[in-house]
């Protein structure tokens, strides 16, 4: 078994193979000048784990042609640290349906087994998928951190009740909900706080954060309701645009991320890192047993 990585998750996947004692290797990208890639592989492989990460639509077309590429292997593991489009999970009659859309996608190349990390809904892949979650390594770092009575875990929103309510049971504390409204563009309006934080160390729980938006209006809302402070625990770090200055300025004193998306930017001190390598590493593990 050998390791292949694309261009945005080589960290990551030399993490993998220094935990899975693997030989890790890189496609090749070649881009012409009309925007077109094309995938080298740097030598022909039989049993391979691929380590991907999805953000944007580029990174989805280099993954389909690195599978194409392997079209040849006997066993091919995907890992996908993230899976972009997933936050298009409504199947209305006259809306995209991305959450959907790529897993099928992936169901013409030639996958023996996809893990998945931390996914925004439930996965809608069709080929054999083990969906592992941040909550243990999460709910680990907060015990070591803080002590359980003296924090609260939050719902930034409802649909991560879920998610958080998971690290709220293995951290043995209380959990609370911030439930945001939106105007009639679709844009953040407020976040209301369902639940007693009056002293707590506020602990917001979520998968992705993007522009930072809801996590700055919940940690506002947060500090308004009585709170000691606000820290979170994100899973993905996609960080677009202006989110990082304006999570530094905002009422958050502490975020932490994983390794599932790699940052080529230097952050503030506010931001901290989680790496997932040792749980992914057991989960491929638990997968290889059966060959």
């Amino acid at each position: 078994m050998e390791i292949i990585h694309t261009k945005n998750t080589k960290e990551l996947a030399n993490a993998l193979a220094e935990k899975l004692i693997l030989p890790v290797f890189c496609a090749y990208v070649r881009r012409y000048d009309s925007g077109e890639i094309s995938i080298l592989l740097p030598k022909c492989f039989s049993d391979v784990i691929v380590v991907a990460s999805t953000v944007t639509h580029d990174d989805w077309m280099e993954l389909f042609l690195l599978l194409n590429a392997l079209r040849d292997s006997k066993n091919i593991i995907l890992f996908l640290s993230y899976v972009g489009y997933s936050r298009q999970d409504i199947q209305n009659s006259n809306e995209s349906f991305g959450a959907g859309l790529f897993p099928l996608l992936l169901e013409t190349a030639n996958i023996s087994q996809c893990i998945v990390f931390d996914n925004h809904c439930e996965p809608f892949f069709r080929i054999p998928t083990v969906h592992v979650s941040s909550a243990q390594i999460f709910a680990s770092d907060i015990v070591g951190r803080y002590d359980a009575d003296k924090v609260i875990v939050v719902f930034p929103d409802v649909g991560g009740a879920r998610r958080a309510s998971t690290v709220a049971r293995l951290v043995g504390c209380s959990f609370a909900i911030c439930h945001k409204t939106r105007d009639a563009f679709g844009l953040l309006e407020k976040s209301d706080v369902v639940g007693n934080v009056s002293s707590k160390i506020c602990v917001l729980i979520d998968d992705i954060v993007d522009s930072g938006a809801t996590l700055c209006a919940a940690a506002d809302a947060l500090m308004k309701a009585g709170c000691a402070g606000v820290v979170s625990y994100c899973s993905h770090g996609i960080l677009s645009g202006e989110a990082v200055g304006k999570l530094d300025r905002s009422e958050i004193t502490e975020i932490t991320l994983t390794d599932s998306i790699e940052c080529s930017r230097i952050l503030p001190m506010k931001f901290k890192k989680l790496s997932i390598a040792s749980l992914i590493a057991e989960a491929i593990q638990c997968i290889l047993q059966r060959y």
